[in-house]
C-alpha cells in the first residue's frame, strides 16, 4: 500500500515537470521558429498583393478610371507566448486514495501591425509622371527580355512611333505598331544570338562643345582641371582646342561578323542608322536640344535616340493589353474607338505575344493574378510566362525610379491585426 502511494505521487511529480519542460523553453525558441513559419510566408503574400494591384490600376486605366497606389513601407510583428501550469496531490475528500490532479495553459500570439501609405501629390507626379531614363536599359544585362522592355518603356526610335495613341487614355483613332516591333524583335534576335550587347563606356558629348580655343593659351593646370571636371581637350585644326564634356552613357556594341549581317542591315534600315557601324550611342532624346542640334535623319544616324515614356504611360499602354468584356465597349464603359472596318478597334494587337490580360464573369482556376473589376474577373493565366514577366519588369522599374529620389514622406495607415 505504501509503495502504491509512493508510485502515484512519483506519477503527479512527473507530470508537472512534463508540464514544465513544455511551457518553459517555448520562449527561448519562438523567435528562431517565429521567423520560419512566417518570413516567407509575409514574402509571398506581398508579392502576390503587388502584383494585384498592379494588374489592377492596369485595368483602371483601361477603362480610364484613376490609379490608385497604396505601398506598405514596414511590417511590424510581435510573437508572445505564455504559459501556467499547476498541480494538486494529497488525499482526495471525495474519494479514497491519493488524488494527482493538474492542469495546464499555453498561450501563443501573433500581432502583425501592416502601415500602409498612399502615394499622392508629389509623390506621384516624381515617379508616374516623369519620363524615366534610358540608362536603365541596363537591367537588359541582368536578363530582362529587350522586346518587352523597348515595347513597353519607349514611345519611339528615331522618330519610328510606337503606338502613342495607345499612351492616351481615351484615344481618338486607332494606332499600329508594326514596323516598330518589327524593328525591336529583331534587336532581340541580335541578344538571343550573342550578336549584340550594352555596354556603358566613356562618351564625348561633341553637341556641347566649347568655342576653339588657342593652344598657347593652355596650361598643363588648365588640362589637370578639365580632366578633374570630366572634360577633355580635342585638336580641331590649325592649333585650336575644344573642350568637351566627358560622359558615360549606353553604346549598343554589335559583334564583329554582325555588323553588316541582314539582320542589322533591316534593323538600320527601320530605325534610320548608319549602316556597317561596330556600335551605336544610346540615349535619351529628351535630353537633346533640337533646335541647336538637329539630328541628320535622312543621311543615316550613329546614335539611338529614344523617346522614354513615364511609368504612367507605361501602364496605360500595357492597359491595351486587357480584353474588355465587348458589352462594356458597345456601352461606352469603357472607351473604344471604331477601326478601318468601322467596327470597335482592337487594342490588344499593339501588345500581342507579350501582354494579354483575359477576362471572365467567374473567378478563373488557373490564374497567376486575378482581380475583380466592375463585375468581371481579369486575370493573366499561370502558363503565360511573357505577361508574368511584363509584371516583374514594371515592379523593377517602378523600384528604380523610386530610389532615385528617395522617398516622400506622407501619412501612414497603421492597422495591428490581432493574431
Amino acid at each position: 500500500m505504501r509503495e502504491r502511494r509512493r508510485i502515484e505521487r512519483l506519477r503527479g511529480w512527473l507530470g508537472l515537470a512534463a508540464a514544465l519542460a513544455v511551457v518553459l523553453p517555448s520562449a527561448g525558441c519562438l523567435g528562431p521558429n517565429a521567423l520560419r513559419s512566417t518570413r516567407m510566408k509575409y514574402n509571398e503574400a506581398i508579392r502576390a498583393t503587388n502584383d494585384e494591384q498592379l494588374l489592377m490600376n492596369i485595368v483602371r486605366l483601361r477603362y480610364a478610371d484613376s490609379p490608385v497606389f497604396i505601398d506598405l513601407p514596414s511590417i511590424t510583428s510581435q510573437f508572445e507566448i505564455a504559459g501556467t501550469a499547476g498541480f494538486l496531490g494529497g488525499r482526495g475528500n471525495q474519494f479514497p486514495g491519493f488524488a494527482n490532479l493538474g492542469n495546464g495553459e499555453l498561450v501563443a500570439r501573433d500581432s502583425p501591425t501592416l502601415s500602409f501609405r498612399p502615394r499622392e501629390g508629389k509623390d506621384v507626379s516624381r515617379i508616374l509622371l516623369t519620363p524615366i531614363s534610358a540608362d536603365l536599359f541596363s537591367v537588359v544585362n541582368a536578363g530582362a527580355n529587350p522586346e518587352q522592355l523597348l515595347l513597353t518603356t519607349v514611345d519611339e526610335i528615331n522618330d519610328v512611333p510606337n503606338a502613342p495613341q495607345a499612351t492616351v487614355m481615351v484615344p481618338r483613332g486607332p494606332d499600329a505598331n508594326d514596323e516598330y516591333v518589327r524593328g525591336i524583335r529583331i534587336l532581340a534576335d541580335l541578344f538571343q544570338r550573342g550578336g549584340a550587347e550594352l555596354r556603358i563606356g566613356g562618351q564625348l558629348d561633341e553637341t556641347n562643345a566649347s568655342d576653339p580655343i588657342t593652344a598657347t593659351d593652355l596650361g598643363g593646370a588648365d588640362l589637370l582641371e578639365a580632366a578633374k571636371a570630366g572634360y577633355v581637350f580635342r585638336h580641331q585644326g590649325a592649333g585650336q582646342l575644344t573642350l568637351l564634356k566627358r560622359e558615360l552613357g549606353l553604346v549598343l556594341k554589335l559583334r564583329p561578323g554582325f555588323e553588316n549581317s541582314p539582320e542589322i542591315l533591316e534593323f538600320a534600315r527601320i530605325f534610320r542608322l548608319r549602316p556597317g557601324l561596330s556600335g551605336y550611342r544610346v540615349k535619351s532624346d529628351l535630353k537633346e536640344n533640337v533646335l541647336e542640334a538637329p539630328r541628320p535623319l535622312d543621311e543615316g544616324e550613329d546614335t539611338i535616340y529614344l523617346h522614354m515614356r513615364s511609368i504612367l504611360q507605361i501602364l496605360t499602354f500595357l492597359s491595351k493589353g486587357v480584353c474588355v468584356p465587348v458589352e462594356h465597349v458597345e456601352g461606352g464603359i469603357a472607351p473604344g474607338v471604331p477601326g478601318p472596318d468601322g467596327r470597335p478597334f482592337d487594342w490588344t494587337r499593339v501588345t500581342a505575344g507579350n501582354f494579354f490580360v483575359r477576362s471572365s464573369r467567374h473567378k478563373p482556376r488557373d490564374a497567376e493574378v486575378a482581380v475583380r473589376y466592375r463585375g468581371h474577373w481579369f486575370y493573366i493565366p499561370r502558363d503565360d510566362v511573357n505577361s508574368r514577366s511584363i509584371l516583374a519588369i514594371i515592379e523593377i522599374l517602378v523600384t528604380l525610379e523610386d530610389s532615385e529620389g528617395g522617398r516622400v514622406g506622407g501619412p501612414l495607415l497603421t492597422i495591428p491585426v490581432g493574431g
